[in-house]
């Protein structure tokens, strides 16, 4: 045992003689920045004989460069998931994520994916479709254009004029178009009548211009159509009292044709009168029921005197009498 003694005295001893002596402190000096400072115990083998203390000093304090950040200079940030700092850590979750598929939504998809399909077929039929009728309708507009260039309304079928008729001038178009008619056909009958020698039958006349009458008819049923057709008919009467005079041509046929003529005229006119005098219809001006009254029996009483006329729009006079009676207070006789 008492060699055991001795071997640990001799090891304390030579662990105390490796201890190198402590070192003086830094001199107080103008080059140096540091006043006082007590270097720690170091081993005489850290630092070689040549070491300085200003080494020592620069080696505590070396200053960390743009490649050597320390540890305050290492960016923070929020630690994610995945341990990622920095940028990567402000991305969210979802956008890192695929969605996981709905097998419900993707079934209803495919059941609905064919009535997609044929209702995408149907929505390019109906555009064609739609082109197709306005070809059809430019075409038809431009046909009634043609109609009304030539003054054809009055000839044409009825289903056409049916659809001519929807427009909203249709009764100033057929009102014109009846009268330039009624004028050619005037002229065409006085031509006819210088080209013979002797005087045409009234009955020829009264059958030619009583073609109109149906046309007049219909321009009354049209919207604003009742005062035109009013005044077509009274021209139509005055163009067959046109053809006749003092010349012999006045005979017991010429007489009855002529009274069979306005016979169908005054039929004609109770339907314009009774269009005219209905509570629904508003004219601009008004109608001057008096004043029409008196213009009819001036002309019935020139054409007795001239053509032996007997009557002249005796019911349609009736009935505008009635009509003129009725607004006034009392009623007035003409």
């Amino acid at each position: 045992m008492s060699w055991l003694r001795r071997l640990s005295r001799d090891r304390s001893s030579k662990g105390d003689q490796d201890l190198p002596m402590p070192s003086r402190p830094f001199a107080n000096n103008a080059a140096n920045t540091v006043d006082t400072y007590q270097s720690p115990p170091f081993k005489d083998t850290q630092y070689s004989s040549g070491f300085s203390s200003q080494d020592k000093l620069q080696s505590f304090h070396r200053p960390t460069t743009a490649g050597d950040q320390g540890y305050n200079a290492t960016p923070r940030g929020p630690i994610t998931s995945g341990g990622d700092t920095g940028h990567q850590s402000h991305r969210p979750l979802t956008s890192q994520m695929e969605p996981t598929p709905d097998p419900l939504a993707k079934a209803f998809n495919d059941a609905i994916r064919p009535y997609q399909d044929q209702i995408e077929d149907l929505k390019l039929e109906l555009e064609e479709r739609n082109q197709q009728l306005q070809q059809l309708e430019d075409e038809r507009a431009d046909m009634h254009a043609w109609i009304d260039k030539r003054g054809l309304r009055a000839d044409i079928p009825p289903s056409i004029a049916n659809a001519m008729n929807a427009d909203p001038t249709a009764a100033q178009t057929l009102n014109y178009q009846l009268d330039r008619k009624m004028t050619v056909l005037n002229h065409d009958l006085h031509r006819l009548q210088d080209s013979l020698s002797s005087h045409l039958p009234t009955a020829t006349f009264a059958t030619t211009l009583a073609q109109l009458i149906p046309s007049i008819e219909d321009l009354a049923n049209l919207p604003g159509g009742p005062p035109l057709a009013f005044e077509l008919v009274i021209k139509l009467g005055g163009n067959l009292n046109s053809h006749g005079g003092d010349e012999g041509w006045n005979n017991d046929a010429d007489a009855r044709s002529r009274a069979e003529f306005y016979d169908r005229l005054d039929e004609c006119m109770q339907d314009v009168v009774g269009a005219r005098l209905q509570p629904g219809n508003r004219e601009d001006p008004p109608w001057h029921v008096s004043r029409d009254v008196m213009r009819m029996e001036k002309t019935g009483l020139f054409l007795k005197s001239k053509l032996g006329l007997q009557t002249y729009f005796p019911r349609s006079l009736g009935m505008m009498k009635r009509a003129e009676g009725g607004r006034t207070s009392g009623g007035v006789s003409e």
